[in-house]
């Protein structure tokens, strides 16, 4: 079972025109190390669709 939290990244660059964001991204932890973290949701201050940011965390 993963446990499941939210993470804030601050002061992220955007890949786009440099200005500052801040990205929030809602994670499943995996309790065992062979098996890799998931990404749930993802969302940036400045555009929550914006597929250059998300492709940041995988």
């Amino acid at each position: 079972m993963k446990e499941k939290h939210e993470e804030t990244y601050e002061n992220q660059t955007c890949p786009r025109d440099g200005r500052k964001a801040v990205h929030t991204v809602w994670i499943a932890k995996s309790t065992c190390t062979r098996f890799p973290d998931d990404v749930l949701d993802f969302s940036c201050s400045l555009d929550p669709d914006c597929s250059e940011c998300i492709s940041e965390y995988p």
